[in-house]
């Protein structure tokens, strides 16, 4: 019979309830107190340099803290608190008490949290700033990750305090439901720093940031293919019910190669970019290749890979298209869809395996197995991929582990395999692992040492297929996007303007002696860094916003000279090459 109380907070939004965890111990009060988790916090493993973005050590965009943090401490360095194990202790009420705190406290036993309310009341849980949950991290529904608002983890860095009874009843529990939450913090708060969007912005500055440089010369360098390439709406349910294999480049994809090549006739071979390399030496040719990635990096590998004239490409419309390497391509992401008409989002985080996933479902597969998708390594020091990749291969030798950067973050599947793995990565396989488990989307991985487990993926080094893979020919003889040619043509043209100017301002500055040149130049770089083309230099190859920076910013009337002199030759060089990418684009319409 449930609990009239506990009812009662479900009801009103105070309390979420996930799947049971099995019940230890006799289910009396919790005494407390509330101690500092004595677990290595996840940021640890991030590069201190994204700790301080602004290179000023007063402003810290994650907190690592002492062990013996008190929650006095705690609340002076953020507005985040965890608190495991439901107890009414001062901890709990300090917490509770500062209002611009907020407060998630989860308990693993029910019995427990019926014995709290009888000693806290319902109305002392009543209040926004505390949120409380009970059962299994990655069981509820709608996820955590859905449920938990991205700006809770932006209040600061989560302080986590356990209590006695959890930390030895429910040890294992306690460290799912930090690494849960402390990977959210890293999703919200740290990757946005240390992403591609700002890892070559260094020192930060206050200016326009819009396209980066590789999705800019893919934009131009796209066109063509904008005319021509249908959007993946045209994929939409045309494999229903066929069985997908998702091929990821992880070390394990070598030792499957055999058992892909068996199946390739009975399933729809989804392949990611790094991955299609080594299919392609081993006589592979997958049904598809994806790519997400916007980056110049991700698309090198389509420079070492034949022609596939079987498979269909699916990208992202600002990521490399692969040139001449794959017969027919499909379009997802919009750019300018005033122009070149709307396109339908593929769901993707973090790796695009996750993006493979998507498309299968796209498809209507009925059924994934994931070959290679493992998002981790046996070496701590460096991730490890599939021979053949393009990937450089990490250091090897041993060392003591420090447990934090540069060390990768620790993981143990549930087979027990001891692996290390990025945070990007930890947080990709946390996204994806609950995004399969309220898809209803069954899915079997081949390979013990990955950390894409949990409910709806099951293991199988070689699962059988049993049907068949449907016949791609319809999809090689798609409807064309309509694209209105005429406001496209306008639109390169306007953009050849743009560039000419912008290209002609930096040749004028380059050839001024003049004293005032430095006046100059920083007028010029105000206008640039509102419009955008100061975000693309950085990434310009070859440019460093570190070196850029001190000269003109730190040093003295010759230094900014200098630096400037570096920064216009950049924004020349970088003008010229969309010039001719323009020029091209505009002959293909």
């Amino acid at each position: 019979m449930e609990n009239s109380k506990i009812a009662a907070l479900v009801e009103l939004g105070i309390l979420c309830r996930g799947v049971q965890v099995e019940p230890v111990g006799d289910g009396g009060a919790d005494p407390g107190p509330h101690r500092f988790s004595e677990h290595s916090q996840l940021c640890r493993y991030e590069d201190p340099v994204y700790r301080h973005p602004f290179e000023d050590p007063s402003v810290a965009a994650y907190a690592v803290f002492a062990p013996d943090t008190t929650m006095e401490a705690a609340l002076s360095g953020t507005r985040l608190v965890i608190l495991l194990g439901a107890a009414d202790t001062p901890q709990l009420r300090a917490a509770l008490a500062a209002r611009s705190a907020v407060v998630i406290l989860f308990e693993p036993d029910e019995r427990v949290l019926t014995r709290f309310l009888d000693q806290f009341k319902l109305a002392g849980l009543n209040r926004p700033n505390l949120f409380c949950f009970t059962g299994e991290p990655r069981s509820f529904d709608p996820p955590l990750q859905d449920m938990l608002p991205g700006g809770m983890f932006r209040l600061g860095t989560p302080a986590v305090f356990v209590t006695e009874r959890v930390r030895g009843l429910y040890g294992r529990w306690a460290d799912r439901v930090v690494a849960y939450l402390e990977t959210l913090h890293y999703r919200h708060a740290i990757y946005g720093l240390s992403g591609q969007a700002l890892n070559h912005s260094r020192p930060l500055r206050n200016i326009h940031r819009g396209l980066l440089y590789d999705q800019q010369l893919h934009a131009f360098e796209n066109v063509p293919e904008y005319l021509t390439a249908p959007p993946i709406a045209g994929l939409r349910n045309r494999l229903r019910g066929a069985e997908a294999i998702l091929v990821a480049a992880g070390p394990d994809l070598s030792s499957k190669l055999d058992w892909i090549r068996r199946n390739r006739e009975r399933g729809v071979v989804i392949c990611v970019n790094n991955a299609v390399k080594p299919l392609a030496e081993a006589g592979i040719q997958p049904h598809f290749v994806i790519i997400n990635d916007t980056s110049i990096d991700s698309g090198m590998v389509f420079r070492h890979i034949p022609k596939l004239p079987e498979t269909i490409l699916v990208a992202h419309c600002l990521s490399d298209l692969g040139g001449d390497r794959f017969r027919q391509k499909y379009l997802f992401g919009s750019f300018l869809p005033q122009i070149f008409g709307e396109r339908e989002d593929l769901r993707l985080h973090g790796s695009v395996i996750s993006t493979a996933f998507s498309l299968a479902r796209h498809l209507g597969c009925a059924r994934c197995v994931l070959v290679g998708a493992q998002l981790a390594s046996t070496n701590p020091w460096g991730l490890s991929y599939a021979t053949g990749t393009v990937k450089d291969a990490p250091e090897a030798g041993e060392r003591e582990l420090i447990n934090e950067h540069p060390q990768l973050c620790p993981v143990t599947t549930p087979f027990g395999e001891p692996l290390f793995t990025t945070l990007n990565f930890l947080d990709a396989a946390l996204w994806l692992s609950e995004e399969i488990r309220v898809s209803g989307v069954p899915c079997v991985n081949t390979s013990k040492a990955s950390i894409l487990f949990g409910e709806g993926i099951e293991y199988d080094e070689e699962p059988v297929l049993a049907g068949r893979a449907p016949s791609m020919k319809d999809l090689f003889r798609p409807e064309p996007p309509r694209v209105d040619r005429e406001e496209a043509g306008r639109w390169l043209r306007r953009e050849i303007r743009l560039w000419t100017s912008v290209a002609e301002a930096a040749r004028t500055l380059l050839g001024d002696d003049t004293p005032a040149m430095a006046a100059k130049g920083m007028a010029i770089l105000e206008q640039l860094d509102r419009n955008n083309v100061t975000y693309l230099a950085e990434r310009f190859r070859g440019f460093s916003n570190g070196e850029f920076y001190r000269l003109v910013f730190e040093g003295d009337e010759s230094s900014r000279r200098k630096g400037l002199r570096l920064y216009f030759r950049n924004v020349l060089a970088m003008s010229g090459e969309f010039l001719g990418l323009l020029g091209n684009a505009l002959k293909s319409l």
